[in-house]
């Protein structure tokens, strides 16, 4: 949780990389669409993305604005919303010996929060946006044998994802 006086700081560098008004408090970050808040936050860099990312769970009132990133979009803003979250992975989340390439299913659904459904039932909006390689990746990594859904069948595979998720 960020501190007010952090909290102001951020939202006057945010202010700073974009020409639209001043962000005064949070609110002001929450008007913003997912579109908007996403092209803000290519502007972020790399050094504040962490700080950022804090900003964004602290605002938004009952929903985060970080939710409002990982909610449903429309397919245009799809492209920004994984070029953020490998971006926000690289940059936050990782260390040097990690590879590049990972599995976002792997970062927010990993196989030890199986016990609470109602989290992974959170993540269904999240799964479903994924490309089914990497849906087809991850089952292979969580429940061991080869997955062959094919391009369209996301709902198929988070239906035989919940149902093995359920029998254990």
């Amino acid at each position: 949780m960020l501190s007010e006086e952090h909290q102001q700081m951020m939202l006057a560098y945010l202010s700073g990389l974009g020409k639209g008004p001043r962000f005064r408090c949070l609110d002001d970050l929450s008007a913003l669409s997912a579109r908007d808040l996403l092209l803000l936050a290519r502007k972020v860099d790399d050094a504040a993305l962490g700080l950022f990312v804090q900003l964004l769970k602290t605002g938004g009132g009952g929903e985060s604005l970080f939710d409002k990133l990982m909610g449903d979009h429309e397919e245009e803003n799809r492209p920004l919303v994984d070029a953020f979250f490998n971006r926000y992975f690289k940059a936050v989340l990782s260390n040097a010996e990690e590879p590049l390439n990972f599995n976002p299913l792997e970062v927010y659904l990993p196989p030890h929060v199986f016990d609470d459904l109602a989290f992974v039932q959170s993540r269904q909006p999240f799964f479903l946006r994924q490309r089914i390689d990497v849906i087809n990746e991850y089952l292979d990594d969580v429940f061991e044998g080869g997955h062959g859904f094919l391009v369209g069948e996301q709902e198929k595979a988070w239906e035989y994802f919940w149902d093995r998720v359920m029998s254990k």
